[in-house]
């Protein structure tokens, strides 16, 4: 394959804004924590709520209605029988780096829109209550009628012991819809334990219908009685996922699809299923060809390239797994232990940028394309991580508060001339294309510092 050489330009901003992009991977925030009661906001924008331990209230435990543009990041929720965080009527809520231990449900989103859940631990799904084999408890993450571009239920790190939990649909995608340009997005997810519910399992997409919605490389290791399921909706997509699950009183099928609401909300179309592994065994003992696709759900695209792999196994995940999900060096509160913190007000973010096409730059700006044959002298800064992650994925974690008002990525072909450009304002930041097979050469300035790189992807 021929390699093409690019260089990528990067000048970061990062003003502490709740805009939305993709986050890193690595360690956990280890600073203090301040012990809180329940928190409740309605009509309120533009703060972050960090550094706190809830445990043992009463009440959900964060409840916003009708904010907007607030980042829940870096708290621990221990020991509840309520919804860690509800949201209802919400819009740009990003919730990263917090830990969930025995609580009934980390996040239930209602009505809202823009809603990441990425990066977060969940252990013990059902709080302490006592609960019967039929009863349907607990949920890491509960979509209910969200809607619009920008939602994620992606990386994070969730596992409940048998007999200490009691997990329903571990991420339940219900009722809501995404758009063509940017589908809900589940991804990434580590999952390991389930069950005894008779109808809970992995991940379930379509519940009472919805749209646009995918599920993709996740990791699933006795999940429940399914592995991952569409119950209804159009335009579903569940990819190259990985579902491992032993025999167990409840366990059923890796995958499915059927639309239990055809009659109420029409017929399903535009499915697929593709490219998943799976060896999961029934209450029965039988693996095999574990997916199963009910009629008013057919034709489903892609089921064909499913595959049993006899070989898999439980060791798809590493022994632990709380502890992975945490974003690469998350920012440390910039006001330790004090919990609500304000954020600078939101600039709308420009019109994302086309994706870089090597043999049509598509840019008619004749100053940013003026070639410059030279490189800058850069003495690269601790405080700035460029690598390449698992998906080889460019990814850029800038540690620190950075001053420039504005945020941008700049790519440039191997003779300088500007190929793709896009507004940046996070300190986790991943590319959102993968790139060409080759050698690129990344800058990223935050400031006074900077960082200048060269990766080759493969």
């Amino acid at each position: 394959m021929k390699r093409n050489n690019y260089i990528i330009i990067m000048g970061l901003t990062l003003l502490c804004l709740p805009i939305h992009l993709s986050y890193g991977q690595g360690s956990r925030y280890t600073g203090s924590y301040k012990k809180s009661g329940v928190i409740q906001h309605t009509r309120q924008s533009n703060f972050v709520i960090e550094g706190l331990e809830f445990s043992g209230t009463q009440g959900d435990i964060i409840s916003l209605y009708a904010c907007e543009n607030v980042i829940i990041r870096n708290n621990k929720f221990l020991s509840s029988n309520n919804i860690g965080i509800y949201l209802t009527d919400c819009k740009n809520i990003t919730i990263i780096d917090n830990s969930f231990d025995n609580v009934r449900t980390a996040l239930r989103a209602h009505r809202s829109e823009t809603v990441k859940f990425d990066y977060n631990d969940v252990f013990n799904l059902g709080g302490l209550l006592a609960l019967s084999d039929n009863t349907i408890n607990g949920f890491a993450a509960l979509f209910d009628k969200v809607t619009g571009s920008g939602n994620s239920i992606s990386y994070n790190a969730i596992e409940n012991i048998f007999g200490d939990s009691s997990p329903g649909d571990i991420i339940n995608v219900n009722q809501s819809n995404g758009t063509l340009q940017s589908p809900i997005i589940v991804k990434g997810n580590w999952i390991r334990g389930g069950g005894p519910s008779p109808n809970g399992g992995g991940i379930l997409l379509g519940d009472i219908g919805g749209s646009y919605q995918i599920a993709e490389d996740n990791i699933l290791v006795d999940p429940g009685q399914y592995g991952i399921g569409i119950a209804g909706g159009h335009n579903m997509t569940v990819r190259n996922n990985k579902i491992y699950a032993k025999k167990q009183y409840f366990t059923n099928v890796a995958l499915y699809a059927t639309n239990y609401y055809e009659n109420e909300f029409g017929k399903s179309h535009t499915i697929r299923m593709e490219n998943n592994i799976v060896n999961y065994t029934n209450s029965n003992g039988v693996s095999g060809q574990s997916w199963w696709i009910g009629d008013n759900m057919k034709p489903v695209a892609g089921i064909e390239t499913n595959k049993y792999d006899k070989n898999l196994t439980a060791s798809i995940l590493p022994t632990k797994i709380i502890g992975r999900a945490g974003s690469t060096s998350p920012a440390p509160p910039s006001n330790p232990g004090e919990g609500t913190t304000p954020l600078p007000e939101d600039e709308p973010e420009e019109n994302p940028a086309p994706t870089p096409n090597p043999e049509n730059p598509g840019n008619n700006d004749q100053e940013t394309n003026n070639p410059d044959t030279s490189l800058p002298n850069i003495k690269n800064d601790p405080s700035i991580r460029i690598y390449l992650d698992r998906y080889n994925r460019v990814c850029v974690n800038v540690v620190g508060t950075l001053i420039s008002p504005t945020a941008e990525i700049i790519g440039a072909n191997n003779k300088l001339q500007v190929i793709y450009r896009k507004p940046l304002k996070r300190f986790h930041t991943v590319l959102p294309n993968r790139p060409a097979p080759g050698n690129y050469t990344i800058l990223v300035k935050n400031g006074d510092k900077a960082h200048l790189k060269t990766l080759y992807v493969p």
